[in-house]
């Protein structure tokens, strides 16, 4: 282990702990290539996540969640940071010491024919995982193994033998949720992963990713915009807007009493049944701005009902709300 990754842990600490993550993507021009700016993806972002337990990351298209989440993997490179993993800095590791920590972090990506190989069928693409970190004495063992996975993914281990093509878009995200199991991680990345199925087939994944964490005790890192599904699966909530957490805390309390107009825009554009016709839709002005070129001060305020003169102006901090934290001046205790 190099010198700058060594545990920092205590017995209290989270699973995984993001501190000020920055991924910038520079932007080249001309004939060489020269790069004149930079596009501020992930902009010091602060996230953690206990064991067990579930934290979506939510916010429109374009607000850096998944790089947040390639990052964290190494996938993509970090300009800055820290990310803690049982208190080792995986940012800090060279490629080898690493090996080790890709099967305690596992990802599942948005769409699954993209990830799956459709060369290999689903028991060479369950079982490459196992192969790369050891696990499993023999082929026989391994093939075992790869039909437990599958039926507890809820799919028939007979099918092991075919390929991705055979499979409908739900069956074929169950085998990338297979494969991920298939190294024994402690926190799985969930990417967007049921946004492009069906809401019938969306609600029988939640259920199955669900009842696996309950099973195993799994910690779950769920990127969506759709706030939708954060109620069933998440223990807590991060809102993103523009490569910063805006909001956080407690899901249910956050859900009744958001803070900041960002996240209450969000909630209030939910579709919900509403007899009354007493539901306020909260309006976002505008278009999200250039990551490249975000806005001085608070990086909503081109597009906030609220907005006063000091938001222009200044940057504001993470202030304690009554949920967890909320990044916006209307809740500054000395206001």
């Amino acid at each position: 282990m190099s010198a700058h990754a060594k545990p920092v842990a205590t017995q209290a600490s989270p699973l995984l702990q993001v501190e000020g993550l920055s991924t910038w993507f520079p932007i080249k021009k001309g004939v060489f290539r020269k790069t004149v700016g930079h596009v501020r993806a992930v902009d010091g972002v602060d996230l953690t996540i206990e064991a067990g337990k579930t934290l979506a990351l939510v916010g429109e298209s374009g607000c850096g969640k998944t790089t947040v989440g390639r990052s964290i993997l190494r996938l993509i490179p970090a300009r800055a940071g820290r990310v803690l993993f049982e208190g080792t800095d995986l940012l800090a590791l060279a490629r080898d010491e690493l090996h080790p920590y890709r099967r305690k972090l596992q990802i599942v990506f948005q769409d699954p024919m993209a990830s799956l190989n459709p060369r290999l069928r689903v028991r060479e693409i369950v079982s490459e995982g196992m192969r790369s970190f050891g696990i499993g004495a023999s082929d026989a063992e391994r093939g075992e193994r790869v039909a437990a996975l599958l039926e507890r993914v809820k799919l028939d281990p007979r099918h092991m033998t075919r390929y991705p093509h055979e499979f409908s878009g739900g069956q074929r995200q169950r085998i990338c949720i297979a494969r991920a199991l298939a190294v024994e991680p402690e926190l799985l990345i969930c990417d967007e992963a049921v946004s492009a199925l069906d809401v019938s087939i969306q609600a029988q994944i939640l259920n199955l990713l669900r009842d696996i964490q309950q099973e195993l005790g799994l910690a779950y890192l769920f990127i969506t915009h759709d706030l939708g599904v954060v109620r069933y699966l998440a223990d807590r909530v991060a809102v993103m807007y523009l490569g910063r957490v805006v909001e956080h805390g407690d899901t249910e309390a956050l859900m009744a009493a958001p803070q900041h107009p960002y996240t209450q825009a969000l909630l209030a554009a939910v579709p919900t049944i509403d007899p009354t016709g007493a539901r306020r839709v909260v309006p976002v002005l505008g278009d999200v701005p250039s990551p490249a070129n975000p806005p001085a001060g608070c990086h909503f305020h081109t597009r906030c009902p609220k907005v006063f003169d000091r938001c222009r102006a200044e940057t504001p901090p993470l202030y304690p709300v009554a949920h967890g934290d909320s990044r916006c001046f209307l809740s500054d205790p000395a206001r």
